[in-house]
């Protein structure tokens, strides 16, 4: 096997192993919530949106809207 062989095979393998990962943690955030959900209604799906929460980062303020320090809509 060539070098370029090599390393298109270790990169196709992150990407499995990576999906996989994905899918893992997806399975196991789901049987969270439906357990929390027997458990107090609700609660399983407030679980559910704070782990997609804390999956997607960061955001910015609601509607796009920025203030400068002189109060002037700057958005």
């Amino acid at each position: 096997m060539n070098t370029a062989t090599v390393v298109i095979v270790l990169f196709l393998l992150a990407i499995a192993a990576a999906t996989v990962a994905i899918m893992l943690r997806d399975r196991r955030d789901r049987a969270l919530a439906a357990k929390l959900d027997d458990a107090d209604p609700g609660a399983g799906v407030r679980a559910q949106a704070d782990a997609e929460r804390g999956q997607a980062g960061a955001r910015g303020q609601a509607g796009g809207a920025s203030w400068s320090g002189a109060d002037q809509n700057s958005a």
